[in-house]
């Protein structure tokens, strides 16, 4: 039973990617840079820097640098110097990323629509309880594995 649900929530990821990439095409954005930016607008509240998005989104150092790059080349951000720590860059938000927000929130319901089709609302709600503590499990494992 677990290696088939490992298997299709594999083909799940991978799924989603693909359908991700079809629809981000209309804004010029791959996925992780969709991502990145979709979690810079949720946290807009807070300063934040790359590290924050490494450690929140669990991508790579590298692979946030690069969407970080390429979304201050598309004019959705800017870096601003840290006074205090000459690499750290903090990441101010464009009014291109606030425009742009409506247009990922849309594309992100019907994603998530046309996948749940035909789950009724209270097993939808049970299962994003049960993928949060999935995720909060492999967390807590790696968390206790890094400090070995």
């Amino acid at each position: 039973m677990s290696q088939n649900m490992l298997w299709t929530l594999k083909q799940l990821h991978l799924a989603m990617e693909q359908y991700g990439k079809i629809h981000m095409r209309r804004a010029d954005l791959t996925t992780t840079q969709a991502a990145v930016l979709h979690d810079l607008l949720a946290y807009r509240e807070r300063e934040n820097y790359g590290v924050d998005l490494h450690t929140r989104l669990g991508i790579s150092k590298s692979c946030v640098s690069c969407a970080l790059k390429a979304l201050k080349q598309k004019g959705y951000l800017c870096l601003k110097e840290n006074p205090t720590d000459d690499r750290k860059k903090r990441i101010i938000l464009t009014p291109k990323a606030y425009d742009a927000e409506q247009e990922l929130r849309a594309g992100m319901a019907a994603q998530q629509a046309l996948m749940c089709r035909h789950i009724p609302r209270q097993r939808q709600e049970s299962l994003a309880r049960d993928l949060q503590q999935m995720l909060r499990n492999l967390q807590t494992e790696m968390e206790r594995e890094a400090k070995l």
